[in-house]
């Protein structure tokens, strides 16, 4: 079995124009595991932001067992840290990778000079080193400034940084503008955290009671999307109504997490559902992911009776989602292409193949 799975893109055709093979693993590797253990299961299996699913796990644990569900001060730097270390991967190698007509990724963009791969550092020296690494090979200028630039106009302020500064990151990112400003995304942002003690013990019923709920959420009778353009942290969603808004969106959250106050950009939660029975949830580097887990009493100790993991990428990439309805709208001989592009822009945490639909005949 292939334990990631696989994402099939169909531009062009008609909806469902997403096809997934990413098995549902959680259950079957948890059920009978002592509740100790989860976190670092589920961080084994989900390898891409193990760090946030180990968290995720630990809370939805000590909240089924009645305890203190918060994390720690370090916990949420490990978080912030791990985020940030997530982004950056996805922008200097995937990013470069996978865009059509991408340049070829420079020696500035190699990360074994970045603070958050210095194992010598804790995630605090990391964080503290950040800023200065991305002022030097991405911003050519301070990230504070930077991102004060971005705020009365992001859109114009990006297409005019990546214009005028001459890092790999810009001449990349002024390589896709035109072509990912064509690309139009509807916007159907997933807003549970608003009232997270109302929506959470729905969702988490759901995940529970529903066999494919999973694979293929919806909220409110369809299904939403969720990346760093919909984080509590920001008053309201910055318009969203192509594939550049949405890059660009990635890389601002980035630059605001390596902020002092990028620790608090991020939410989580856990709320206990019933005896031995919780609900835990952490912003991530692609969204909002949630964990339900039920326990039972075992031998040695509270073990895994049941549990659901319900990650952004099943939001994102829904067979009727956002980026399928984009898809859907796709035609011409640069679709392939521009799937592409939309793929990369809301991030999936597994590979994809785009499939080639015959354009149908006009009479």
């Amino acid at each position: 079995m292939n334990l990631a799975g696989r994402m099939s893109l169909r531009p062009g055709a008609a909806l469902p124009t997403i096809h997934s093979s990413r098995p549902m693993l959680a259950a079957r590797v948890a059920r009978g595991r002592r509740a100790d253990d989860l976190p670092g299961t589920l961080g084994a299996l989900f390898t891409l932001c193990a760090h946030a699913h180990r968290l995720t796990a630990r809370r939805a644990v000590a909240a089924a067992r009645g305890e203190v569900a918060v994390s720690t001060p370090s916990e949420r730097l490990a978080l912030q840290a791990g985020t940030a270390r997530e982004h950056v991967l996805r922008i200097a190698h995937d990013w470069h990778r996978l865009l059509p007509d991408a340049p070829a990724a420079e020696p500035a963009l190699r990360l074994r000079s970045c603070p958050l791969w210095r194992d010598d550092l804790d995630a605090h020296d990391q964080l503290a080193d950040l800023p200065l690494w991305l002022a030097h090979h991405w911003l050519a200028e301070p990230v504070s400034s930077w991102l004060a630039g971005q705020r009365v106009d992001p859109l114009a302020w990006a297409a005019h940084w990546c214009k005028a500064a001459d890092t790999p990151l810009a001449r990349l990112l002024h390589s896709q503008r035109e072509a990912m400003q064509a690309i139009a995304t509807p916007q159907r942002p997933l807003r549970l955290l608003d009232t997270p003690r109302a929506s959470m013990p729905r969702l988490a019923r759901r995940m529970a009671d529903e066999a494919d709920f999973c694979a293929r959420p919806d909220w409110q009778g369809a299904p939403a999307e969720t990346g760093p353009w919909t984080r509590v942290a920001d008053t309201a969603c910055a318009p969203l109504h192509n594939a550049w808004m949405r890059l660009v969106a990635r890389l601002v959250d980035l630059m605001q997490l390596a902020l002092p106050g990028g620790r608090d950009r991020l939410a989580e939660g856990a709320l206990p559902l019933g005896p031995g029975e919780a609900v835990a949830w952490t912003e991530m580097a692609r969204g909002l992911l949630v964990h339900w887990v039920q326990l039972e009493n075992g031998p040695q100790g509270p073990r895994v009776a049941d549990c659901r993991v319900l990650a952004p990428t099943e939001w994102n990439f829904h067979p009727h989602g956002v980026l399928a309805q984009t898809l859907a709208g796709l035609h011409g001989d640069a679709r392939v292409d521009q799937a592409t592009r939309a793929a990369v822009a809301f991030d999936p945490c597994v590979e994809f193949d785009v499939a080639v639909m015959p354009e149908p005949a006009h009479a």
